[in-house]
This record gives structure tokens, sequence and C-alpha cells, in this order.
């Protein structure tokens, strides 16, 4: 019991330690974003051509007026002003510079690359800290169990009774309680019917008339259940009466006004309330209502306060792995805006180049086979440009699902399911791996991908997506179909996506094969290995 009463401290005290640098580190992230975004918009405001009258074209160049070039270089001055000012801020002070260069270029390789680090240490810091609350989840949990069943063991089933009161739900009834709890709370969040269980079990298992749930607007919000959960027979107005309790302590005592004088049925009673809290996150309040007066209240609060402490854990857990998926998505886009400076950026100047130069091939009257190949090139640096912009948008569009991998996935099937006739069949045998939420984002972009290609190409009738564990630590990820398979030679300008795809395998650390069938139709195979290995 003492190791589960260690393990319980360390799970609550843990919140306290790393909430403040979670915090910061979010907060940096999403500020270093905003400067790239900013830095993009400075960039191309410089590149703008300028509005000349055509008069003056033969006199001087095309430049921008000296009041615009004034304004111009103090909005790069106060860029760089911020970005000074960010860098100082760095949560990894050892591992970033303090200052940067005098110059644009400079300053944004030193933003993009504090983002990306914060970003990298946030996502294992997070996997470390969900490692280590859950471990600390089952050694408390573990400890609990086993000292439940040693006393059952050393005091027989008999109800013990102490100076502080009758227990009444025994050994083997608080045993039953925490199984109870701990099935339904081992999903990956909390919903309504885990809920409702928790009261039920309670219930169940304590002399109470009735056991009530009421979540904060934010926990209600988040885990997208009601605010008051309730089990047993409880008025309307006693419900409301109870949902007001403020607990200001480890417990708050409470009386709950009649229901009526002609209701006889449902009599007032009394009630204790404990706070389901987190460290300094408050997820609402946990109370249990009784006919009489307890003559231990306290025994009742030590049985809602287990409950509400489970609760708690559950709620946190839920609301850090929402956290990780968030700051993945952050950096997701931190790439993209990376991605429309460096290449699309890129490709745009150079077809305003090539513009220029068609421009001048006319007015020289050049041949026509010159000018023919000048504009295939511009043709050929346009679709180029097309393709990337359709892949960032759909990179943009893209959402992490806070249910998670599974979730994303059935969602994925059944949105392409319901655009044609395709049978849709989902087959995932990673219960038991860990993926990060980065890894979740990129399988679940490859396998939309894939489903996108079969629905608009493969003419199939049935498509099947297999996620399984490889015996050498890998994980595999497998979408085939029955169609008309795929033909290398009409890819060739990547009609399929199949660069996308690439691209994110490469990033998972793994590699992408598109091959035919035997049988008929094509197949999608991807291999990677997760950061976190799996048992």
């Amino acid at each position: 019991m003492g190791v589960a009463l260690f393990a319980a401290l360390a799970l609550l005290a843990q919140p306290v330690l790393t909430a403040a640098w979670t915090h910061d580190a979010v907060r940096f992230i999403a500020d270093a974003t905003a400067l790239q975004q900013r830095a993009a918009l400075l960039a191309a405001m410089s590149s703008a051509p300028s509005t000349i009258p055509s008069a003056s074209l033969s006199a001087s160049p095309s430049s921008a007026s000296p009041a615009d070039q004034a304004g111009g270089d103090a909005a790069r001055l106060q860029w760089l002003a911020d970005a000074r000012t960010l860098l100082a801020d760095v949560p990894f002070r050892e591992a970033m510079p303090a200052t940067v260069r005098e110059d644009m270029l400079g300053a944004q390789q030193q933003v993009a690359a504090a983002a990306l680090a914060t970003a990298e240490e946030l996502d294992r810091h997070l996997r470390i800290d969900i490692m280590v609350r859950i471990a600390l989840f089952v050694v408390a949990a573990g400890g609990l169990l086993i000292g439940l069943r040693l006393r059952r063991a050393l005091t027989g089933s008999a109800p013990e009774v102490s100076e502080e009161g009758p227990v009444h739900a025994g050994g083997d009834a608080s045993l039953q309680l925490v199984e109870r709890m701990l099935a339904a709370l081992s999903g990956p969040m909390p919903g309504q019917k885990a809920l409702e269980e928790v009261a039920q079990a309670l219930v169940d298992t304590v002399p109470v008339r009735a056991c009530g749930i009421c979540l904060s607007d934010e926990a209600s919000e988040f885990l997208q259940v009601p605010a008051l959960f309730h089990a047993g027979t409880l008025g309307w107005a006693q419900l409301e009466h109870a949902r007001g309790v403020v607990v200001s302590g480890p417990y708050e005592a409470f009386e709950l006004p009649p229901v009526g004088v002609l209701a006889d049925d449902v009599s007032a009673g009394y009630g204790v309330a404990v706070a389901i809290v987190e460290g300094r996150e408050v997820f609402g309040h946990l109370f249990l209502v009784c006919d009489l007066l307890p003559e231990h209240p306290e025994h009742h609060a030590r049985l809602a306060g287990l409950a509400a402490r489970h609760l708690a854990v559950a709620i946190g857990h839920a609301q850090r792995t929402r956290e990780g998926r968030r700051v993945a998505l952050i950096e997701e886009r931190t790439a993209m805006a990376r991605e429309l400076h460096d290449s699309l950026a890129q490709s745009l100047s150079f077809s305003k180049i090539q513009v220029s130069r068609l421009q001048a091939m006319l007015e020289r009257g050049s041949e026509r086979e010159a000018v023919a190949g000048a504009a295939e090139e511009l043709r050929d640096g346009l679709n180029g440009a097309y393709r990337k912009l359709r892949e960032l948008i759909t990179t943009f569009r893209a959402q992490i699902n806070v249910g998670g991998l599974t979730v994303a996935l059935d969602e994925a099937l059944e949105e392409y399911g319901a655009r044609s006739s395709v049978v849709m069949l989902l087959d995932n045998r990673l219960k038991g791996c860990q993926l990060s939420a980065n890894e979740e984002f990129h399988v679940v972009q490859i396998v939309r991908e894939a489903l996108s290609n079969i629905v608009r190409h493969a003419r199939a009738t049935q498509a099947t997506v297999k996620l399984a564990p490889d015996t050498g630590g890998e994980i595999v990820i497998s979408v085939e179909d029955d169609g008309l398979g795929i033909d290398p030679a009409a890819d060739a300008h990547n009609r399929h996506g199949t660069s996308i795809m690439r691209e994110r395998a490469l990033s998972l650390g793994g590699a992408l094969s598109i091959m035919n069938r035997p049988e008929g139709g094509c197949q999608v195979l991807v291999r990677f290995r997760p950061g976190t290995p799996f048992a």
C-alpha cells in the first residue's frame, strides 16, 4: 500500500512540474509560426513588381518608391527585433543562440531551426510524460488491488468496523469498485458511457442513494459529453443544487432541499462532494447522496475521492494526447509554410522570368520553334507549381482527429465509401502499438491518398486497408483493391500523387512501394519503424 500511495502522490504532483514548460513550448512554436508567416509576406511584398508609368520604363529600371522602400525597411527591422526577442526566450537556452544576424535569411533560418527543435523536444517530452503517467497509474492501481486482496485475506469477508465508521462495502466490494472504474476508463477518452458506468459503480458498491458527476464547461466541451451525469434517484431541483456545490477543501458536505410537499417518494438527502482535479486543472466535481446524514462523512469522501482521482487521470491523459496531436498539426503547418516559401514561391518566380523572356522573344520576332520551346518550358513550370499547390492545399485541409488513429481511419473509409460504390474494409491490428501524433498524421494521409486513387482511377469494387506490426519491429500498412491495377508509364507526371505518399513515408523513416497484385488490382505498401517500440 505504501508503494501505491507513493505512486499516487507522484501522479498528482507531475502535472504541476510539467504544465508550465509545456505551455511555454507551445507558445514558442505558435509565435515562431507567426513570425515565419510574416517573413513570407514580407518576401512576397518585396518581390512584387511596382506600378510605374510606361513612359518612364526606358528612363529607369522598375523600383519601389522611396516611401514604400522606407516602409519595407521598417517592417523588416521590426521583424528582426521580434525574432531576437523570441529567440532570447527559447525554452532550450543552452541549445539556441540568443542573437540573430542582421539579415532576413539568417534570421528566418534560426527561427525555423528553433521552432523545429522545440517541436521535436515537446513531442518527446509529451511521449515520455504519457508513458511515465501510465506507469505510475499502473503501479498505483496494482498496489491498491494487491493491498485490498491482502486485507481481504487477513480480515475475511466480514465488514470491518473501525473508529471512523463502518466500511459498508467491505474489501471485496471496494475491489469490485476499482475494477469497474479501471475497465470503464481504459479507453483513449472517457465518453458518456464510461462516466455513466463510474457513477453506477459507486451506487452499486457504496450504500448511497445517488451519485453524480458534474463537469466544467471546458471539460464537457473537450469530451463532447453532457456536463452532468447521475445514477440513482434524485429530483431535478436536487440535481441542480448538487451541481452548484462549490468544493473548497478536501470535500464539501451539503444538504439537499426537499423536492416538494407532495413529493414523498423523493425525500431530502445529505451528500458529500469532492473535486475532480489534476494538478491545477479542475475538471468538475463528484458527489454522493445519502437518505440520512452520514455518521462519518469522511468515509464517503474517501470513496468519492478515489473515483474522482481516476476520472481526473483519465481526462488529463486524454487532454495531453489531444495537445500532442495539436502540436503535431502546428509542426505540419510550419513545414507547409516553409514549403510555400522554398518551392512554390521559387516556381512562380521562375515562371515570371519565363514570361518576360517569352515577351522579349515575341518583340524581337524570334523563330517559331524558339518561341514554342519557351512556351513549353513556361507551361511545365506552371503545371509543377499547380501540382505543388494542390498537395499543399490537401495537407492544409487535413486535421488530426482527437479520437486517434482508429477514428480517423474509420472516418476516411466512410468518406470515400460514400463517394463511390467501392466497399471499404479496415483490418487494424495495431491495438498494442503506441504511435506518436506525427506518425498517426502521416499514416492517415497516406491511406487517404491511396483511397482517393482507388475511387478516381481503379474502377474497383472493394478496397481493404490493413495495419499490422511486423516481427522485426516495423509497422506494415497495406491498401489493396481489386481494380484495373496501375500503369507505371501513366504515373510519370505524378497523376496518382505517388510523390506525396513517398515523401510522407520517408518522413516516417520508411519506404513506400506500389505494385500490381497477381489476382488483379493494385497494392500500396508502406513499412516503417515507429519511434516508440512496441511489445
